[in-house]
């Protein structure tokens, strides 16, 4: 049993990079490549309105919702050639969004009375009866939910200037091959600080602690007297 729990897991995340990677080279072909317009389109589209379609399908309402989807589905067919000759656009607004999503899920748990999320995922990978996080590590998860938030933000200023600035292929380069390969260096060198600064603390890694944050999470969904309420 987990032998094939494990298997799926793999399954799961490879097709996830694998779809991840097939995107991002298809928006680099479409934009690095003259009349693509319809695949640039295709790849602005594609992942907002899939979203929109899953969340449609599990809302309560999802008839009234997925009417509303056919319609914004319909509506963009009809003007896709206008739409094409500036797909880039989709292709920037997608991937700035994206870092800034992320910039405000870990800078939102730095308000006063919020537990910064990396501190969160460091309790949550302690082993039960352990007792609560030492001083020290507190304060390095705090200090590393500030580099997470910093970091993206970064990312989406660099790709806002050279959208403006630097050749369009230049951006590209940037957004579809450059930007993921930099969440991973930080992942590694944030793990490789947290051995110095903290030796022997919360050494599990970041997507272990993703992970058990993420189940955390859906299990109180489940749990919640409010789950299936949303309209």
């Amino acid at each position: 049993m987990n032998t094939t729990r494990g298997f799926i897991g793999f399954m799961r995340a490879f097709l996830a990079v694998a779809s991840v990677a097939a995107y991002q080279v298809l928006a680099h072909h479409a934009v690095a490549t003259p009349d693509e317009h319809g695949l640039g389109l295709a790849m602005a589209l594609a992942p907002p309105l899939l979203l929109a379609l899953g969340a449609a399908a599990r809302s309560p309402r999802r008839a009234w919702w997925l009417t509303l989807w056919m319609l914004a589905a319909g509506a963009l067919w009809g003007a896709r050639t206008p739409l094409a000759q500036h797909f880039e656009w989709g292709l920037y607004l997608e991937h700035v969004s994206f870092n800034l999503g992320m910039a405000l899920v870990f800078g939102r748990t730095l308000a006063a009375g919020q537990t910064p999320l990396c501190t969160q995922f460091a309790t949550m990978m302690r082993k039960s009866g352990a007792g609560g996080l030492k001083p020290a590590v507190a304060r390095y998860t705090r200090q590393i939910t500030v580099a997470w938030t910093v970091f993206f933000v970064a990312i989406a200023a660099v790709s806002t200037l050279m959208f403006a600035f630097a050749p369009i292929v230049d951006w590209s380069t940037f957004a579809n091959y450059l930007a993921l390969p930099l969440v991973g260096a930080m992942f590694v060198g944030e793990h490789a600080v947290r051995r110095f600064v903290v030796p022997g603390e919360a050494q599990a890694g970041m997507m272990e602690a993703i992970r058990a944050y993420r189940a955390k999470s859906q299990n109180a969904a489940r749990t919640s007297p409010h789950a299936g309420q949303l309209q």
